[in-house]
């Protein structure tokens, strides 16, 4: 079974080039989501100075390298030349690693500290939502799909963020 791979850009918007850059984002997030495998894509601002992190994931390697290869791919990130600048190169991730993917890179996250803060994010979520939807009486499916995808969008877009914010120093500690 394939792993998925997601790929990190980070693109800081020139001054006055806001409107541009969000036209572009839209417009990327749409070609690449037409790409065989592609599983989704999120861009987020990531502070000060106009950045903001561009997320892609798709299925397998293979299949994000032929979108990485493509014509399409080429032209959006000329395109993006336009209104911002890259800040680092594109980087590629698998699994929980892009959560803790700090703009410029280095030093890679030890495993054991994304499991951990991981879990730590993750369980009183799964506490609380046992007990919010234990009186709803859910079918079985419902339960579970409930159970796991609000704790997944609460982990990606709300928590994570937040923590790795707080915990960087702890994390990136060499």
């Amino acid at each position: 079974m394939a792993t998925p791979v997601k790929i990190v850009l980070e693109r800081l918007v020139d001054p006055g080039q806001d409107a541009a850059f969000r036209a572009w984002a839209e417009g990327f997030m749409a070609a690449a989501a037409v790409a065989p495998g592609h599983q989704g894509t999120s861009v987020l601002a990531a502070g000060s100075g106009g950045a903001h992190l561009i997320l892609l994931r798709f299925a397998s390697a293979a299949e994000f390298e032929r979108w990485r290869d493509s014509p399409a791919y080429r032209d959006a990130l000329r395109e993006a030349d336009r209104s911002s600048r890259p800040s680092y190169d594109p980087q590629v991730r698998t699994g929980f690693e892009t959560w803790f993917t700090r703009p410029g890179a280095p030093p890679p996250v030890p495993r054991w500290k994304m499991a951990l803060v991981t879990w730590l994010a993750l369980m009183p979520q799964v506490i609380a939502l046992s007990f919010l939807l234990a009186p709803l009486r859910l079918p079985f499916l419902a339960g579970v799909a409930l159970s796991t995808a609000i704790p997944v969008a609460m982990l990606t877009w709300v928590i994570m963020p937040r923590v790795t914010r707080a915990l960087d120093g702890w994390l990136h500690a060499r």
